[in-house]
């Protein structure tokens, strides 16, 4: 697939402007294409929508032995020549150098993989745990067929190898620690198994792993305290890192376009910075702490002033607007229904980060004034506007409307 420089920036834009109902339909059709060359860059804009909204994504060979690499994978037009970034038109040529030398285990794995999606977090794991150290061990060529076509100097192949086999060698314990599929979340332990042999692989391996760990661990800056103590020489760099993988949840938040979409991004980076201060080294440790007090106050002030639009101009307006025409349809009060209850997400979210003063005086402005629609003639029943005051609030705030309808 080639396609002129207008219509693949046109193609960007509407993947990053595609609603998340239409995205895992757009990702399918791309998925579907037999020649990747283009894809993967066409992807790269939307990358942290792919890995929150989760579509289902066909297993094949250069998805899997790239899924322990993402910490490191760039686009093309970002790459520098360095041991620590494999650009993604690398994948190409890497890949059927790898599929070339394992041969026959390929097609079996292809077997396996048939149907399957990257959802099945256990199909993955386990094609991963025979896929992986394989190719690791695996012996590719020094300079793997079409590198020149890719547009990849000669003098990069042997570290951008290296990197590749160290991090496969050792990815089954690291993709374990950073997708740890039924169980809650990877402590400690299992991400020192996972950091420690790619330590002994060198520092380009240890930060590679560490990079993937950082994209989407519970326990981010756990991870970075572990690869400091396996190597000291790493920790500022691990440190700079964890701020930038923290800073970009932040900006995740803070560009969500739904109530529903920033409540999960908000959710996820309040779990992350969990326990971020726990660490030994005092000056890392007041780092973090200023970090996690200023990316608090800018996010929460972020979701407060979401939560309160919303309330204001989605929920709260359309609620007035049915509760004075006929009665509504039962699809109208199911989406007021659901606007409710992601806006009840938003609040908690935004509640452990900041401006909780803020959120209760608005919600108590919002409950007061949707406590009168109940009284109209027609449009929104009373147990209706109960409900909704109950997604809200809770239960004790929806009494006085259950108990004047009883009356």
């Amino acid at each position: 697939m080639t396609m002129p420089g207008s219509h693949a920036k046109n193609l960007r834009a509407a993947l990053v402007d595609a609603p998340d109902h239409a995205l895992g339909r757009v990702v399918a059709m791309l998925d579907a294409l037999r020649d990747r060359s283009e894809v993967d860059i066409l992807l790269d804009g939307i990358r942290p929508r792919l890995r929150r909204l989760r579509p289902q994504r066909p297993v094949r060979l250069a998805r899997l032995l790239c899924l322990p690499l993402e910490g490191v994978l760039v686009n093309p037009g970002a790459w520098r020549q360095s041991p620590l970034l494999v650009p993604r038109s690398a994948i190409r040529p890497i890949t059927a150098a790898v599929a070339v030398s394992l041969g026959e285990m390929v097609l079996e794995l292809e077997v396996l993989a048939a149907g399957g999606n990257l959802s099945d977090e256990a199909l993955v794991q386990a094609l991963g745990d025979r896929l992986w150290p394989a190719a690791g061990r695996a012996t590719l060529p020094a300079l793997p067929e079409g590198w020149a076509e890719a547009g990849l100097p000669d003098d990069s192949a042997a570290p951008m190898l290296a990197l590749c086999g160290a991090v496969w060698r050792n990815a089954p314990a690291l993709w374990a620690a950073a997708y740890p599929g039924a169980r809650d979340v990877a402590g400690e332990p299992e991400i020192r198994a996972a950091l420690a042999p790619l330590a002994a692989e060198g520092r380009a391996a240890l930060l590679a792993g560490l990079a993937l760990l950082l994209r989407d661990s519970a326990l981010p800056g756990v991870a970075v305290s572990v690869a400091g103590s396996l190597m000291p020489a790493v920790q500022q760099t691990a440190e700079q890192e964890l701020a930038a993988a923290l800073t970009r949840d932040a900006a995740m938040v803070a560009s969500a376009a739904s109530p529903g979409e920033m409540a999960g991004a908000a959710q996820r980076l309040v779990r992350r910075m969990e326990g971020l201060e726990s660490t030994d080294h005092p000056i890392a440790r007041e780092q973090r702490r200023q970090l996690a007090a200023t990316l608090r106050r800018e996010v929460g002030s972020a979701c407060y002033a979401h939560y309160a639009r919303a309330l204001a101009e989605s929920l709260l307006a359309e609620a007035t607007r049915l509760a004075a025409g006929p009665p509504a349809t039962d699809a109208q009060v199911a989406a007021l229904e659901r606007m409710a209850r992601d806006l009840r997400r938003l609040e908690v979210a935004g509640r452990r980060l900041a401006a909780e003063a803020a959120f209760d005086r608005t919600l108590s402005d919002t409950i007061r004034r949707l406590l009168p629609l109940a009284a109209g003639p027609g449009g929104l029943a009373r147990v209706e506007v109960a409900r909704l005051v109950e997604m809200l609030a809770g239960p004790q705030a929806a009494l006085p409307l259950l108990e004047e309808g009883e009356g």
